[in-house]
């Protein structure tokens, strides 16, 4: 990117997390005791509530990095209960976050956990409806933006998002989460085609191959750039022709492993703003990340100044 991108705009989910913790390893569990068709019982060491969705907690980390960021997203009533002020004080524009009348429930989203990182999640996207989301052409400071990520939220959104943003000439992340597998072949080739940077990790890209119809290894060239999260393995990046390979930031203690992701892409993105190119950015974000793994929620850490550089 020629220009650093100094004003960000954030589409993405809002929800309150319930975050339960499985004490040991899933792996182990399903070894000990016959697991089918899902259906499990698991003891749960520890439970707590907190702010989240990828949109918050990617903006909640854009703003501690001082990066001047506009969320676009919808919610209920209930994001008025101290979720808004949370990230104003953060630094997050949230004036175009809409609040669907009579609707008093957010997003819910519910993670269990094991000491191992591995989760186990449910998401409910709550009575507010997406319709009450303004396209980002809509909005009065779009003229300031020079990068947009658009976050995992229901493939038709995401695709409306996108093609509102390819006709302002506004570059976006493409970042489809948990939503990979309900995209069509024809949506994919589109996003895939005109996003300037594809985030996923190993689960979603082989999605992303199947849905197409390839082998994963020639998803890097319907796309400028490839980026893969391997969770402690690093990330794998994928543009100009070339292969790269970033690695995690050794972390001692994982407390919880929720929001990280986000983490890393507000790390990313805050190294794009500073000018910083792929794999630095990449490594930023990976510092970011092991942030995020120390803390009990995806929107509770800090960031030290030394942690990155």
């Amino acid at each position: 990117m020629q220009n650093p991108p100094k004003q960000i705009l954030v589409c993405g989910s809002l929800a309150f997390d319930h975050l339960l913790r499985f004490q040991g390893s899933f792996q182990q569990y399903q070894t000990e005791y016959q697991v089918e068709a899902l259906n499990a019982s698991l003891p749960i060491h520890a439970y707590r509530t907190c702010y989240g969705g990828c949109g918050g907690n990617i903006a909640y980390g854009l703003g501690l990095l001082g990066v001047a960021t506009t969320l676009l997203s919808h919610a209920g009533d209930d994001f008025e209960d101290g979720y808004r002020q949370h990230l104003f004080e953060a630094g997050v524009n949230c004036d175009y976050v809409a609040i669907s009348p009579n609707s008093p429930i957010s997003a819910r989203c519910t993670i269990i956990s094991d000491d191992h990182g591995n989760q186990i999640t449910g998401f409910y996207p709550g009575d507010a409806g997406p319709q009450t989301r303004r396209l980002p052409s809509k909005l009065p400071n779009i003229g300031e933006i020079d990068l947009a990520h658009l976050g995992p939220e229901a493939p038709e959104l995401m695709a409306r998002q996108a093609k509102d943003l390819l006709q302002l000439g506004i570059p976006f992340i493409f970042d489809p989460g948990q939503w990979v597998s309900k995209f069509t072949q024809e949506d994919l080739r589109d996003l895939l085609g005109h996003a300037r940077y594809v985030i996923g990790n190993e689960h979603e890209m082989s999605v992303l191959a199947a849905t197409l119809e390839i082998p994963t290894s020639d998803l890097a060239g319907m796309t400028q750039t490839l980026m893969t999260t391997r969770a402690a393995d690093g990330v794998d990046l994928a543009f100009d022709g070339q292969q790269q390979h970033v690695p995690a930031d050794a972390v001692q203690t994982i407390v919880d492993a929720t929001g990280s992701g986000d983490a890393f892409r507000a790390g990313l993105i805050y190294g794009l703003s500073n000018g910083k190119d792929l794999l630095q950015a990449t490594r930023l974000g990976c510092q970011v990340a092991a942030c995020a793994l120390g803390s009990q929620s995806p929107q509770d850490y800090r960031i030290p100044p030394e942690a990155i550089d």
